[in-house]
């Protein structure tokens, strides 16, 4: 059986610096993904993102290289504790591109059904389509 993975990448007009504030900062990531994020950004550090419809989402940072990596898992049920839970792993990739723009490559593993991987799939389309806009 083939790994469940979701893989999105995205040609962006923004520089690197721009796009990474936009997928690390609490209030940019308010602005595209979610509601409210809460976001330690370190190694080790606890994060989550909040819903109103959908509720809170425990994450946890796992690697952070500025501007250009963040790996962070997070729990695919609402408002439970991240040890509590299975977690998905996301890392963001960022590159520069010549003309100043930015390539964001996404990858998110460890998925443990065809459903719930389907579900991220069609939200990360999406929730990167609100950070395209924002950008």
């Amino acid at each position: 059986m083939s790994e469940r993975t979701v893989e999105k990448v995205l040609e962006l007009d923004a520089p690197v610096e721009r796009v990474w504030r936009a997928i690390t900062d609490p209030a940019e990531l308010a602005c595209w993904f979610g509601d409210e994020a809460q976001v330690d950004l370190r190694p080790g550090g606890d994060a989550a993102m909040i819903w109103e419809n959908h509720g809170r989402y425990a994450m946890r940072i796992e690697e952070v290289d500025p501007p250009h990596r963040l790996v962070w898992s997070w729990v695919h049920e609402p408002d439970v504790a991240f040890e509590d839970a299975p977690a998905t792993r996301v890392q963001w990739r960022l590159t520069p591109r010549d003309d100043g723009g930015t390539t964001l490559h996404l990858l998110e593993t460890g998925f443990r059904t065809d459903l719930h991987r389907g579900q991220n799939d069609e939200g990360w389309d999406a929730e990167l389509g609100e950070l395209v806009r924002l950008l």
